[in-house]
């Protein structure tokens, strides 16, 4: 009985020593908040990574409806002559297109490598 008592005292004392001291009062609450705005943004980074993606495609299906239907088009638009706008777009949007999926593919790659 005695034995159990020191134990049981033993314990008492060695719990009360692992209590952890916080800052502030509300210290829990605020890394709480912290915790759900964090994941409020990721929610918001994903959709948004969605939509980009969405608005590159049909930006890249635009851009290649226009290479492809601008040469045909042989009448001048304010007194240029058409040819003269098919190489400046077209060297355009394959820039446009390039930066544009290496930023959307580096940004995946980033994203998946934290999510390990």
């Amino acid at each position: 009985m005695k034995e159990e008592k020191s134990e049981e005292i033993f314990f008492t004392e060695l719990m009360s020593k692992s209590k952890l001291e916080v800052p502030f009062s509300d210290f829990d609450d605020k890394v709480m908040i912290l915790v759900e705005l964090s994941q409020k943004l990721r929610n918001i980074t994903k959709r948004d990574i969605k939509l980009s993606w969405i608005c590159f495609l049909a930006g890249s299906v635009f851009g290649i409806f226009i290479s492809i239907i601008l040469p045909k088009f042989h009448d001048p638009v304010l007194g240029i002559s058409i040819d003269k706008f098919t190489i400046p777009f077209q060297i355009l949007f394959a820039l446009l297109f390039a930066t544009q999926i290496n930023n959307l593919l580096d940004y995946y790659k980033k994203t998946n490598k934290t999510k390990r």
